[in-house]
């Protein structure tokens, strides 16, 4: 997290026209993320930490997040971003560009011209990844959207305040919450935007991505399509 936050603060000095801020929500994790991200606070003010008690789910952390941030301070565009430095901090200023040219919701896609996915994963990830945004595409009904999973975007409070209210059942609490999100954006009428990026494989740590996953989004893909027809 150290070496993430310093990443961030080197674009955030380059970057002019908005003021960025930087909110680490944390989820009583056993490695003491927060215990550092304190440490960081007293020396940068524009840092700033959620510290929950309990793990209750991607999902929910993210929904924290974002309300904190749009509600408390003001936010007028929040960008969500994992913090194992395979969503790169250098793309932050074309997800604003993508913002103020009028988007609504960009997220940050490994599958347009320009994006990829890391060489080094096996073909059956690779396979599996490909396929399955592929697959969400076929049930939800909206071919365009080239990558449903990533959890690298931006989004104006518009967009939360309208989501918010459709997104919070147990199933999308977890990993199935950033196909929920942009699903629930696509249908509420709003601008939904790719920016290409380079995913790199995690430099530390391991993907939390598990059974959850497997069982949540096939019931919320069911669901969804049978509400369509």
């Amino acid at each position: 997290i150290k070496n993430f936050l310093q990443k961030l603060m080197q674009v955030r000095n380059k970057i002019k026209k908005w003021k960025l801020e930087v909110l680490v929500v944390d989820d009583n994790s056993p490695d003491k993320t927060w215990k550092i991200v304190q440490e960081e606070i007293k020396k940068k003010s524009w840092i700033h930490l959620i510290k929950r008690d309990k793990k209750v789910g991607l999902g929910a952390a993210y929904l924290a997040g974002m309300e904190n941030a749009f509600n408390e301070r003001k936010a007028d565009v929040v960008l969500t971003m994992d913090a194992d430095l395979s969503h790169n901090p250098l793309y932050i200023p074309k997800f604003l560009e993508k913002i103020e040219k009028g988007s609504d919701l960009v997220i940050g896609s490994r599958y347009v011209i320009g994006g990829s996915i890391p060489q080094e994963w096996a073909l059956h990830r690779k396979i599996y990844s490909i396929l399955g945004n592929k697959a969400v595409s076929f049930f939800l009904g909206f071919e365009h959207i080239s990558d449903w999973t990533s959890g690298y975007r931006a989004l104006t409070k518009n967009v939360f305040t309208k989501v918010k209210y459709q997104v919070q059942s147990r199933i999308t609490q977890g990993y199935t919450f950033n196909i929920s999100f942009a699903y629930n954006t696509l249908i509420q009428g709003f601008q939904v935007d790719h920016l290409p990026i380079k995913f790199p494989d995690r430099m530390m740590g391991k993907s939390k991505l598990g059974f959850e996953y497997l069982i949540h989004t096939p019931i919320f893909l069911i669901k969804t399509r049978l509400k369509r027809n």
